[in-house]
């Protein structure tokens, strides 16, 4: 979770709108191969799901901060040398991050504070559930883009940004068995993770991604290492399994999503973020034996609609500008 690219499903760092992965600007590669990109990001989403699963499945038995720490662990063995190549060496990566100190610092916080959030959530919710929650993070961006950002925001996406909070509303169904405390933190997660794609904006393109991204797992370990000090409990063999697997899956996941973005531009790839409600699905079945209320699958609906559609809105004012600064 905590990751700058489209979230693919909450596992992403912390994962559903354009965030910051890898672009051709990381890489030097040129955006031209659009199948390659598609594969390498439903790879990642399928990747999140696992991650997600084996999480949901821990949640019960460790402390949050134990899951962290291992998620965290599993990014840094990934990314951190794909940084330290890209951005130049460590000279030159140090330089780039005390730059920016404060922004990566809370983006960290924020991306752990997404993850933990999640993490609570999972223990109630379902994996669709809670990913129905965190789809709305991008019209949660939207929505702060006017007071945080300054940035316009016209009639179009407000209406998306309405449409996609009355889903949440018909999947939360305030007074019914759903809406509890566990809905309270996978909203308070969606928030934090709305606000740390915001403080990706305000970092801007000084800062690469795969910096951030490593920064972000540095402080989520940081965060969990004091913590787990005092509430580690030692897991069983095939419990150790699942522990190291979060981290090693998400890491792999991490570097499939990068690669997608490499390959494709993000307006391509984006939308599919969205196959992650098929892959939820399956393993909410599969694993859990949970299957999606009707009203769930309404809200569903509404939400991912408005998310596409504020996808879409926000490739028109991007032409737009470009044509009137051509």
């Amino acid at each position: 979770m905590t990751d700058p690219a489209p979230n693919p499903g909450p596992g992403a760092p912390p994962a559903a709108v354009p965030h910051r992965a890898i672009t051709d600007g990381d890489t030097g590669r040129s955006m031209d191969r659009p199948l390659a990109g598609i594969g390498f990001m439903l790879l990642a989403v399928a990747l999140f799901s696992g991650m997600d699963t084996l999480a949901k499945a821990l949640t019960p038995h460790f402390p949050v901060a134990q899951i962290l720490l291992f998620r965290a662990s599993g990014a840094l063995l990934i990314v951190l040398p794909l940084a330290w190549r890209l951005g130049g060496g460590g000279r030159a990566l140090i330089r780039t991050a005390r730059g920016a100190a404060l922004k990566l610092l809370l983006a960290g916080l924020l991306g752990a504070g997404a993850l933990a959030s999640f993490l609570v959530a999972w223990r109630t919710l379902s994996l669709i559930e809670v990913a129905a929650i965190l789809f709305t993070a991008p019209l949660i961006v939207t929505a702060l883009s006017v007071p945080l950002l300054r940035e316009p925001v016209g009639l179009h996406r407000w209406s998306a940004v309405l449409v996609g909070f009355v889903g949440v509303l018909v999947i939360l169904r305030p007074g019914g068995a759903v809406f509890g405390p566990a809905a309270l933190w996978a909203m308070a997660g969606a928030l934090c993770y709305a606000l740390w794609m915001i403080s990706l904006r305000v970092a801007g393109k000084a800062v690469p991604s795969t910096l951030v991204t490593a920064a972000n797992a540095l402080i989520m370990l940081a965060v969990a290492l004091p913590l787990v000090a005092w509430v580690w409990i030692p897991p069983s063999p095939v419990q150790a399994l699942g522990l190291v697997s979060i981290g090693v899956i998400g890491g792999l996941a991490q570097l499939c999503l990068t690669r997608a973005f490499s390959l494709a531009p993000a307006a391509l790839v984006a939308p599919f973020d969205y196959s992650y409600i098929l892959y939820g699905t399956a393993l909410d079945l599969l694993v859990f034996s949970l299957l999606p209320t009707a009203g769930t699958w309404v809200g569903l609906i509404l939400i991912t609609a408005a998310g596409l559609y504020v996808i879409h809105r926000e490739r028109v004012v991007a032409k737009r500008r470009r044509a009137a600064h051509a």
